[in-house]
């Protein structure tokens, strides 16, 4: 498993708590095998640190540190 693992650009909105920690997501990441372009700056969704944190590995505490 790569390093950086952790923060692979796709997700599957899989676990349940990812909606949580991401603001902006649709509810519908893929559909008929495509992705919406977010309109949006950047990567389209703000991260929320503060409930990312809670849901690290212990080995990844530190990734916003």
């Amino acid at each position: 498993m790569p390093n950086n693992f952790i923060a692979f650009e796709y997700t599957t909105g899989d676990p349940d708590w990812w909606y949580d920690i991401v603001e902006g997501l649709p509810q519908t990441i893929v559909r008929s095998g495509f992705v919406d372009i977010i309109d949006r700056p950047g990567m389209g969704v703000d991260l929320v640190p503060e409930k990312a944190k809670r849901n690290l590995a212990e080995d990844d505490r530190d990734f916003f540190d």
